[in-house]
């Protein structure tokens, strides 16, 4: 006969499954819709096509409660001042995010959702409410958009990296045909796509509101923290005081740029090994702990059932970080 403990377990289970399968339905949903949107403005629309579906009503539903959320929160200048960091996020081609306290509203919607989700196994379990615990759940679950954020963020910290000797061999070329400043940075606006092309456009607004040229691209390596536009905010603040020619000063800039990518690219190809070496010696502890678990499902009980053992299992967890910054230390490579 199967325990109630265990028929708890398989309907929690199917619960947690049916729950995951409508967070994928409705987050594909959400990505065809942010492709329809985009090409919207290229296609004709019958007045049938004008009608709004379900998903499109639960994304607009589900951004009106973020802000108006985001507008409750700014009551708070401590919170206010806490959104600050999620600034450098905000880009000009996602129409939905329009202030950094969105952020703080959606990583307090997700904390709320965990929450709820808590309260329902509570009562699945028929085990008593626990203010502590359903506080740790909605800690979690508001630091868990973190990861996507910082994600997101560093995938887009690598593609500006990528993308700024383009731009500045457009600029470059741009001043070599004769064009000023703010024409080099339309031009560079227009010929590239993605992240970069987004911070063109703020650099573009921020020369058009009058401010100078090193102050631009200060607030510009502010928001991407890339070294390459730190040198090339130092270079133009030096050009602004000291006067020179800027295609001199451009064509060194393209030119250290070009030397240091094709450096990386070779100490990419030449560490490709290490960074191998790296992952199997991160992973294999792992590795090790789910094969004996799997082995032997009694032991590892004891570092989970008596506060010694908890004490014990924290240690190995520092540990295990610890080795894991010793190893990377050790196998990291600096240009």
């Amino acid at each position: 006969m199967i325990s109630e403990a265990v028929k708890m377990i398989i309907v929690q289970f199917v619960i947690i499954a049916m729950l995951l399968v409508v967070l994928i339905i409705v987050i594909k949903n959400l990505k065809s819709y942010e492709f329809e949107r985009k090409f919207a403005d290229f296609s004709l629309l019958s007045d049938k096509d004008l009608e709004i579906s379900f998903f499109d009503r639960l994304h607009l539903s589900f951004w009106k409660i973020v802000h108006k959320l985001s507008k409750i929160l700014k009551i708070s200048k401590v919170i206010e001042k806490h959104s600050k960091k999620y600034e450098r996020d905000i880009t000009l081609n996602n129409r939905n995010i329009k202030d950094s306290m969105d952020y703080i509203a959606i990583k307090c919607l997700v904390g709320i959702a965990f929450s709820i989700l808590y309260l329902i196994t509570t009562f699945l379990q028929f085990l008593r409410f626990d203010f502590m615990k359903a506080l740790v759940v909605f800690i979690i679950g508001y630091l868990l958009p973190n990861i996507v954020i910082l994600y997101r963020r560093k995938k887009r910290q690598d593609k500006i990296e990528d993308d700024l000797l383009k731009a500045i061999i457009i600029m470059n070329n741009s001043f070599k045909s004769g064009r000023n400043i703010m024409q080099a940075i339309e031009t560079v606006k227009n010929e590239l796509d993605g992240p970069i092309a987004d911070e063109f456009k703020k650099i573009s607004l921020d020369i058009s509101y009058g401010l100078s040229l090193d102050t631009v691209f200060n607030r510009f390596y502010n928001r991407v923290q890339v070294e390459d536009a730190k040198y090339i905010a130092s270079s133009l603040t030096l050009l602004n005081k000291t006067g020179g020619n800027i295609v001199k000063v451009f064509s060194m800039i393209e030119k250290s740029f070009f030397d240091k990518k094709k450096l990386k690219n070779e100490l990419d190809s030449l560490t490709a090994s290490s960074r191998f070496v790296f992952k199997m010696l991160v992973a294999m502890p792992l590795i090790f702990v789910v094969i004996i678990n799997i082995l032997n499902n009694d032991y590892f009980k004891p570092l989970i059932s008596s506060a010694f053992g908890g004490f014990i299992l924290v240690i190995i967890i520092s540990l295990y970080i610890l080795y894991i910054l010793v190893v990377r230390k050790v196998l990291k490579v600096k240009m």
